[in-house]
C-alpha cells in the first residue's frame, strides 16, 4: 500500500445512493485519504447526504456534464491515484486495492469490471449476461493487445500526475469514459482491465430507461474513433476497433443471407451448419458467463441479450452513419439531468456534397442499367439519383431534436431591435426589445441574463452591449 488514493465521484441527484457509495468507500480494506463528491445540479439532498456519509470534500457545481465536474475536483486532489465511481455505484469489498495493485504493478489507468445492483428484470437480465461475457472474453482480449475500447467511468483507477498530464479528463462528446481511454492512448500511457474487482451499477430496468441510455453509448463510440482516427493506423487500435465494426457487419450479413435463402428456397442446406455454429456459440457464452454469475443467470440472461443484441446493433450502425456519413451528432441525452436529446444539423456543405454524390452514383448505376439491358438496375439508379438529392433538402423542423442557433433580423424600428432567441422549451420564443438609448454615464455595457442554446456543445452566452455614446 504504496500509493495514496483519492475517490472522486461525480452526482448528480443520488441523494438515495450516495450515502452508501461513500460508506462503501471508507470501509474498504484499501485506506482512502481523500473522498470528494462533486454535486452537480442537485436538486435533492445529494450534498448533505455525502458530508453525513463521511465525505471529506463536497463540490457544488452547475456544469451539467462529467468531464467538468472531475476537472472541478482536480486541483483538490493530492493523492498519488484518482478511483472514480459514478453516483450510482457501489464497490464491492477489495475492489480499490485490486485496481491499485495493478498500478503498482506499473500500469497507468485500469478499470472494475461491472455488474447490475439490480436482481432482475429482462433488462437487468441481459445487461447482467453482457457485462460477463466482456468480463470473460472482449475485454481480456481487448487487454491483451493493448488497447482497452472504454475504461469504465463506473470503476476507474488513474494515476494522478497522468490525468494532469494529458491536460485533465477531455470533455466535448458524448462519452466521457472512453474519450479519457482513448487520450490516454495517444499519450503511449499503459493501460490495463481488473476483471477480478467488481463494482456494481444501476442499470436501465425499463424501455424507456433503456433506449434513452443506449444511443448515447453508441454515438460516443464513433464520436471517439473519428476523433482518434489517427490512432487507426497503430495495428493495437485497427484490431480492436476493426474487430467490432467487423462483428456488427457480419450480423446483418447473416440476416441478409437467412432471409434471402428462405425468399428464394435455395441453400437450405447452410441452415444445418448454421445450426451448428448457433449451439457451439450458445454453449460457449454460457459457460464464459457461469464463470461469472453462475449457470442459473446464465441461462436467465441468454435470451434476454440475444434479444436486445439485435436492438443494440442497429443502434450502433444508425449511428455510425448518422455520425459519419450524415455529421449528425448526438450531443445530448435524455438521462436523470433532464435535458432533452439533441442532434446537430448537416452542415450545408455536406448537404450538397452527399447529394451531389448521390446524384452521380445513382446516374452512373442507372447508365450502367441501360447498357447491359437491366430494367431493374437502371430503375434502381434512377430512382437514387432523384432522391437522395431530395432527401438532402432541409425541411423545417418542430425544434425538439435538432440543435439551432439564434439568428439577427433586421432591424424593425427606429428606436427597437428584435433578437429571436431558441431556449429549452420547445416551442417558446423569447423576445428581447432593446430601446437604443443612451446608457447612464456610470454604465458602460448593458448585459443581458444568460440565456443557453439548445446544442450543450455550442452552448454560448448572448450578450447585448450598448456602447457609451
Amino acid at each position: 500500500m504504496t500509493l495514496t488514493i483519492a475517490v472522486l465521484i461525480p452526482a448528480h441527484n443520488e441523494e438515495a445512493t450516495i450515502g452508501e457509495l461513500v460508506r462503501a468507500c471508507l470501509d474498504q480494506p484499501y485506506p482512502v485519504e481523500q473522498l470528494i463528491v462533486v454535486a452537480d445540479s442537485c436538486t435533492d439532498r445529494t450534498a448533505e447526504v455525502a458530508r453525513q456519509a463521511g465525505a471529506t470534500l463536497v463540490l457544488e457545481t452547475t456544469h451539467k456534464d462529467k468531464a467538468a465536474n472531475q476537472n472541478e475536483a482536480l486541483p483538490y486532489i493530492t493523492a498519488d491515484v484518482i478511483v472514480g465511481f459514478d453516483g450510482d455505484s457501489r464497490p464491492e469489498p477489495d475492489c480499490i486495492g485490486l485496481m491499485v495493485a495493478d498500478l503498482e504493478r506499473g500500469y497507468d489507468a485500469t478499470c472494475s469490471s461491472i455488474l447490475p445492483l439490480q436482481e432482475t428484470g429482462f433488462f437487468i437480465e441481459a445487461r447482467r449476461f453482457a457485462y460477463s461475457l466482456g468480463s470473460q472474453w472482449w475485454r481480456i482480449c481487448q487487454r491483451t493487445v493493448g488497447r482497452l475500447q472504454v475504461l469504465t467511468g463506473a470503476s476507474y483507477a488513474f494515476r494522478t500526475n497522468v490525468v494532469r498530464a494529458v491536460g485533465g479528463f477531455p470533455g466535448g462528446l458524448i462519452s466521457a469514459d472512453m474519450d479519457i481511454t482513448w487520450k490516454l492512448h495517444e499519450g503511449g500511457y499503459k493501460t490495463w482491465y481488473t476483471h477480478k474487482a467488481f463494482t456494481l451499477t444501476i442499470d436501465p430496468q425499463t424501455w424507456a430507461e433503456y433506449k434513452a441510455q443506449m444511443p448515447r453509448w453508441a454515438a460516443g463510440y464513433f464520436q471517439n474513433v473519428a476523433r482518434y482516427r489517427r490512432l487507426m493506423l497503430n495495428w493495437r487500435s485497427l484490431l480492436t476497433v476493426g474487430t467490432a465494426m467487423f462483428d456488427l457487419v457480419m450480423l446483418w450479413w447473416w440476416v441478409v443471407v437467412v432471409v434471402y435463402n428462405l425468399a428464394t428456397w435455395q441453400h437450405l442446406s447452410m441452415f444445418r451448419y448454421m445450426g451448428y455454429w448457433f449451439a457451439g456459440h450458445t454453449a460457449l457464452t454460457l459457460y464464459l458467463v457461469s464463470r461469472v454469475v453462475g449457470w442459473k443467470k446464465a441461462a436467465l440472461g441468454f435470451a434476454p441479450y440475444t434479444i436486445l443484441n439485435f436492438y443494440n446493433k442497429w443502434l450502433y450502425t444508425r449511428s455510425m452513419f448518422r455520425e459519419w456519413l450524415l455529421g449528425r451528432h448526438y450531443a445530448a441525452w435524455t438521462g436523470r439531468t433532464g435535458r432533452k436529446t439533441v442532434i446537430t444539423p448537416m452542415s450545408a456543405p455536406r448537404r450538397k456534397a452527399l447529394a451531389l454524390i448521390g446524384a452521380l452514383t445513382g446516374s452512373a448505376v442507372a447508365v450502367a442499367g441501360g447498357r447491359i439491358g437491366s430494367t431493374s438496375l437502371w430503375a434502381a439508379g434512377a430512382i437514387a439519383a432523384v432522391a437522395i438529392p431530395l432527401s438532402m433538402i432541409r425541411l423545417r423542423g418542430n425544434g425538439k431534436r435538432r440543435a439551432s442557433a439564434p439568428t439577427l433580423p433586421a432591424q424593425t424600428g427606429a428606436n427597437t431591435r428584435t433578437i429571436p432567441i431558441t431556449i429549452d422549451a420547445p416551442d417558446a420564443v423569447a423576445t428581447l426589445r432593446l430601446a437604443k438609448t443612451a446608457p447612464p454615464e456610470d454604465v458602460a455595457t448593458l448585459q443581458l441574463p444568460v440565456v443557453k442554446l439548445l446544442d450543450p456543445d455550442t452552448e454560448t452566452t448572448l450578450q447585448t452591449a450598448l456602447g457609451r455614446r
